[in-house]
């Protein structure tokens, strides 16, 4: 009894039959007139770049050999004729960043807007940092797409799918994967990507996976309509993963239609550079910035020298949700109460900016937000101010020391933090 073929060879069996067809039909279509659509050319174009992937198969560096691949479809758009000019392609990889502080993963190729695009960091010809502001979309190539080389370009697009734009426009910003083949059987690619799916935010999805010589991946409805853009896979009720086997050697076709029309729905806005100029630090998905810039920043251990203040991401989160349950106080009416100053209206409403002040035990402002410099005497020679002030969630903080130690809020010199835990071991 003979063994019922895989899908895989059906698929091959199948795609073989059409495509003779299909280049049957060309054939005649030529002797009648030179141009009579676009299938015949993206037909030429899919197989010379399946052919050229296939001679790059003779580098040896690892590096070298993702370059030139990255390099054909680089060359696919911006030599084919069929990307519009208003849209660049980048000549290397890319990391973008937020004004929030976030970067990207390493991008391969990325399609921004040559008008407006400012390069924000250029190491020679290795990578570029753009600003998510004037980005439409990426692109993560790989080679041959394995189970890890999947996650990889899945962790990749999410790096950049998670930034934030400064403007006000929904983020319609996309993200594609692209690979020329795969040793994946097709239901294993399906289920790899239905668990990312499942263990991941729809605003993280790809917009669409394509296997070059295979075919291509979206997500949809149940019904079976699909969703391309970020809005439509944001408003899915029920994730649906579609398929589609490239059978008639089209496979390009799809992905340029797919990738105008990404094109067309994204959103990009002039940067302000100034925003890029001093980035916020940076806690998982959050950001904050200490008020006073480096000043604030930098401590001095005696032991070794100077450190980055940081607060844990724990840290900001419990102070964010504390600050924003109380009541904020207008900035010079806390500094006038912490030195039991008398009541100043005029200056309220001179200087009307607020601040929300951490204060968990409810004690009295004098106490936590001055303390007492004295000399080897015991006289006061000054009552500097005892808080740091930070910047986050649109919010002005200010975190007096005595919280700072009492609950570990900022992070001490971490070589000595290093050496507590090794000798508590």
């Amino acid at each position: 009894m003979s063994k019922e073929p895989s899908f895989e060879e059906k698929e091959v069996d199948l795609r073989k039959s059409l495509v003779e067809t299909a280049e049957r039909a060309i054939a005649l279509r030529n002797k009648d007139r030179e141009f009579h659509g676009v299938e015949r050319e993206f037909n030429y174009h899919q197989a010379q770049m399946i052919v050229d992937y296939e001679r790059t198969k003779d580098i040896k560096h690892p590096r070298d050999l993702g370059n030139a691949r990255e390099t054909l479809l680089r060359s696919f758009l911006t030599d084919s004729g069929y990307l519009p000019k208003k849209y660049a392609v980048s000549d290397l990889s890319v990391r973008v960043a937020s004004e929030t502080g976030h970067i990207s993963n390493e991008i391969d190729i990325a399609i921004y807007d040559s008008e407006e695009l400012i390069t924000l960091m250029k190491r020679q010809d290795v990578y570029e940092v753009y600003p998510i502001e004037s980005v439409y979309g990426v692109i993560q190539v790989k080679s041959n797409l394995t189970k890890k080389e999947l996650k990889s370009g899945f962790k990749n697009l999410e790096s950049f799918k998670k930034l934030k734009d400064s403007s006000n426009n929904p983020n319609n910003k996309f993200a594609l994967l692209f690979a020329y083949c795969s040793d994946m059987k097709w239901e294993d690619i399906v289920k790899e990507i239905k668990e990312f799916s499942k263990e991941n935010p729809k605003s993280v999805y790809p917009n669409a996976i394509f296997i070059l010589d295979l075919g291509f991946f979206i997500f949809g409805e149940e019904d079976g309509s699909r969703a391309i853009t970020n809005v439509d896979i944001q408003s899915l009720q029920k994730v649906s993963l579609r398929g589609f086997p490239d059978r008639q050697q089209l496979n390009l076709y799809q992905f340029q239609t797919i990738l105008l029309e990404l094109l067309r729905s994204a959103n990009v806005s002039p940067a302000n550079l100034g925003s890029y100029f001093r980035l916020p630090l940076v806690t998982e998905e959050a950001s904050y910035q200490f008020t006073l810039g480096s000043f604030a920043e930098v401590e001095k251990c005696e032991k070794h020298g100077d450190y980055a203040k940081k607060i844990p991401a724990e840290s900001l989160e419990i102070i964010v949700n504390w600050c924003l349950k109380s009541e904020p106080i207008n900035w010079v009416k806390a500094t006038n109460i912490a030195y039991n100053l008398p009541e100043d209206e005029e200056a309220y409403k001179r200087q009307p900016q607020v601040v929300y002040i951490y204060n968990p035990d409810g004690l009295d402002l004098p106490d936590i937000l001055t303390y007492e410099l004295k000399d080897d005497e015991g006289n006061v020679m000054a009552t500097p101010l005892a808080y740091d002030m930070i910047e986050t969630n649109q919010m002005n903080i200010w975190i007096p020391y005595y919280y700072s130690v009492k609950e570990s809020l900022i992070s001490g010199c971490i070589k000595c933090e290093k050496e507590k835990i090794k000798k508590a071991k």
